[in-house]
């Protein structure tokens, strides 16, 4: 089962973005560097570029990346992409330290991250919160695909459901309270099914991975839902049974709309429309995380992420981070 776009559309199309849904944090000092480019900056240059555009850093040879702390080892698994930014820019990629989702948010929101790959969902919080960041493409995760992704209903082998009514009344493994395909997404596709989890019920497994590997122990709760990245392996495993999937705008990579133009310029035209040949013609070596989830990004715009936002204005009332 797809996410009925045609339905939501009918519910009111984009909604005005929210006023803010969390506070700034306190500065934060990125923790790695990925080098490229030469030499430190003089005042001139930094001058220079102050009148152009600003960098998270401070520094114009300095770019900070974000990913999301969804998985285990999840900034490994996006060093090529930040060697990457590296190869692009001539300039030094510094890994910003996430914690969780909302550290994410908030970096981006006061402007502490230059870019990020980050969730549809995060983008649109980020936005809600005050950032002014664009996307510069949306994952797509094999080839010949469109951007997109799924948010699979998952059940242990145990588990008698058979349809998402079945998710009624028990316990439901979510991923964290921010995730899109492990949160906004089914407690949309929940409510359209005439099932509302209660706070009682309502179980956090925090990443992806974390939360398939706990419905498959089936301890805390019998059945959640879980990225197909991550679903598909216990699936085909046994150790889990799939109930349904639902397709989720693909999670963005972005950039600061006050970093300067040039440098927008470039990650566009080396980000957007790219494909795994993109890093490896520019030398930058796959590893098995991207080899097996990542083909590329596709252009996109700010518009593609309106589902997310009437997503979010069905399931205010549900999801915390939706309200204003």
């Amino acid at each position: 089962m797809r996410l009925n776009t045609r339905r939501i559309a009918a519910l009111g199309g984009t909604i005005a973005l929210l006023a803010a849904l969390v506070g700034c944090s306190s500065s934060d000092t990125p923790d790695s560097t990925t080098d490229a480019g030469s030499g430190s900056t003089s005042d001139a240059a930094t001058s220079e570029a102050g009148a152009e555009g600003t960098f998270a850093s401070g520094n114009a040879d300095t770019l900070v990346f974000a990913t999301l702390p969804d998985h285990e080892g999840a900034e490994q698994d996006a060093e090529p992409i930040a060697d990457w930014i590296a190869e692009i820019t001539g300039k030094n990629v510094q890994f910003f330290p996430a914690t969780d989702y909302t550290a994410v948010v908030q970096g981006l929101a006061a402007g502490q991250i230059d870019i990020a790959q980050i969730s549809a969902f995060t983008y649109y919080q980020s936005q809600a919160a005050g950032a002014d960041i664009v996307p510069i493409g949306a994952q797509i995760t094999e080839e010949g695909a469109e951007p997109g992704y799924y948010s699979v209903a998952v059940k242990n082998p145990a588990s008698s459901a058979t349809a998402l009514t079945d998710f009624a009344d028990q316990p439901v493994c979510f991923v964290n309270a921010t995730s899109t395909s492990g949160r906004a997404i089914p407690v949309s596709q929940l409510l359209e099914a005439g099932v509302t989890v209660s706070t009682e019920n309502t179980v956090y497994g925090e990443a992806h991975d974390l939360n398939a590997i706990k419905i498959s122990e089936g301890t805390d709760c019998q059945v959640g839902f879980v990225q197909d990245v991550d679903a598909n392996p216990l699936i085909a495993s046994g150790k889990l049974v799939e109930v349904d999937r639902f397709l989720v705008p693909a999670a963005p990579i972005v950039m600061q709309a006050a970093l300067p133009q040039d440098v927008q310029d470039q990650l566009v035209a080396a980000i957007a429309d790219s494909t795994q040949a993109s890093l490896t013609d520019a030398g930058i070596e796959l590893n098995t995380f991207l080899e097996e989830s990542w083909f590329g990004f596709g252009a996109v715009d700010d518009a593609y992420y309106d589902t997310i936002r009437t997503v979010c204005e069905q399931i205010a009332d549900q999801v915390e981070a939706c309200q204003a």
